[in-house]
């Protein structure tokens, strides 16, 4: 394993290929151009995958948001790069705090087992409804770099926003419920936790233990939108939507696959509002995050997770639609920020001395 002077940052024309060996999923590559151009097939394909394991590569080339999305990943990275090379006591100046997750998170800030073992990832998290208001109008305090930055992150934000909003009007069409219920859910300017998340993993340590650096979970909103790298992020090789509460695994046997890296490509998963708002129709799969393997793992490991997530006073309650079981209807349905925090007791739990978040 290297030596700490053979650290490095994020230079991703230096990372070396995904080593041979290891155990990797078959996710299918979807086009992006092809579903912004209405094409069926791709259309098609995209909703088979996410009624299946709720993962897959979408490629970004030929169409304009997938090349923002493609360009300006690498300045969402080099803006986290910069704050994390921060001294620890100026970073926790923006450290998350009361009920909010948007600010930093600090390695071993969370324990990734029944055993109390901590994480090994930091990461920070920009919020979008902050980054699209005006300066006087934020909600809290931000870094100077990231405010300087706000039009690359506020064309960002909007360009995988807005992807996320596309797939979601797409499996909703073919659920048989008319697109606009989901995107009325989503409206960009309307406050939500959708946020901009730079995660920074560091080199392997060893190679006997997983060294976790983003514990196993399904994610919260409704769209994740990942551009990685370098290895690291794992998926369990059967579908699951639970984890079996004393050892955090998915509640069906299975392992745990690697997930290749594909250039010119994100990584598109669901999330957890998607399964609500169709009754299960959906799927959001369950991963985990451990440092890069083979000889990817003396870098330091960079991402960047964009979250669309439904509006905060919207609410959480099933579509109808004629692709979706029929659920009975709920007289007093959560708000999204009420059915988060109901979400994130599992979260809470993992994080000592910190509040149950509400609103996440």
């Amino acid at each position: 394993m290297p030596h700490k002077e053979e650290t490095r940052e994020f230079t991703p024309d230096l990372y070396p290929d995904f080593p041979e060996g290891f155990p990797t999923v078959e996710l299918q590559t979807i086009s992006l151009a092809k579903l912004l151009a209405g094409d069926a097939a791709e259309q098609e394909r995209v909703f088979q995958e996410c009624k299946g394991r709720g993962f897959f590569y979408l490629e970004l080339a030929g169409c304009e948001p997938g090349e923002i999305i493609a360009r300006d990943s690498h300045t969402m990275a080099r803006l986290g790069e910069e704050f994390f090379k921060r001294p620890f006591d100026e970073k926790m100046k923006y450290a998350w705090s009361g009920n909010s997750l948007l600010g930093y998170k600090h390695a071993g800030a969370t324990v990734t087992d029944k055993a109390g073992t901590r994480d090994k990832g930091e990461f920070f998290n920009i919020g979008k409804n902050d980054m699209l208001a005006p300066v006087d109008q934020m909600s809290r305090s931000w870094p100077e770099h990231v405010v300087e930055a706000r039009p690359v992150l506020q064309a960002y934000m909007r360009a995988a926003h807005g992807i996320g909003v596309e797939i979601l009007g797409i499996l909703a069409k073919k659920l048989g419920v008319d697109p606009q219920e989901m995107q009325r859910r989503h409206r960009i300017m309307e406050l939500s936790d959708d946020h901009v998340r730079i995660t920074r993993g560091p080199p392997r340590e060893t190679e006997e233990m997983p060294e976790i650096q983003t514990p196993s979970h399904t994610d919260f909103g409704t769209v994740t939108l990942l551009m990685n790298w370098l290895g690291g992020l794992q998926v369990w090789s059967e579908s699951s939507r639970t984890a079996i509460v004393d050892s955090g695994l998915p509640d069906v046997p299975g392992e745990w696959l690697w997930v290749k890296p594909k250039p010119g490509c994100a990584i598109i998963n669901l999330g957890d509002a998607a399964v609500k708002y169709t009754n299960g129709v959906l799927c959001s799969g369950r991963h985990r995050v451990i440092p890069s393997p083979g000889a990817q793992g003396k870098w330091v490991r960079y991402s960047v997770v964009y979250f669309v997530r439904p509006e905060n006073k919207s609410t959480m309650e099933q579509l109808r639609g004629k692709g979706i079981p029929e659920g009975p209807v709920e007289e007093n349905p959560l708000t999204t920020s009420e059915w988060i925090a109901q979400k994130a007791y599992g979260l809470g739990a993992r994080i000592p001395g910190k509040p149950i978040p509400e609103g996440l």
